[in-house]
């Protein structure tokens, strides 16, 4: 591996990293992490019920935790409006 950068390349990284992200949007726009969750619950199942959740996720091809995600949150939708 080489010990020194090619220049030509190295003066690319530099102005690309000059320029700066913000310059695509309006100055009042503020930029959020959607989908970033501050809580982790943990939730023990039987090796049985974990293969029924994963098997309906595969079904509807989404990861696990974003179904068990859905249910809870329209149980929650559910009760509130109860």
């Amino acid at each position: 591996m080489a010990k020194t950068m090619d220049r030509d390349l190295a003066a690319r990284l530099r102005a690309e990293s000059e320029t700066t992200r913000n310059d695509a949007y309006p100055n009042d726009t503020r930029v959020t992490r959607p989908n970033r969750r501050t809580k982790v619950y943990s939730v023990r199942l039987s090796a049985e019920e974990q293969a029924r959740v994963e098997a309906v996720a595969r079904a509807r091809h989404l990861p696990a935790s974003t179904l068990v995600r859905s249910w809870i949150l329209d149980r929650l939708d559910a009760e509130k409006s109860a």
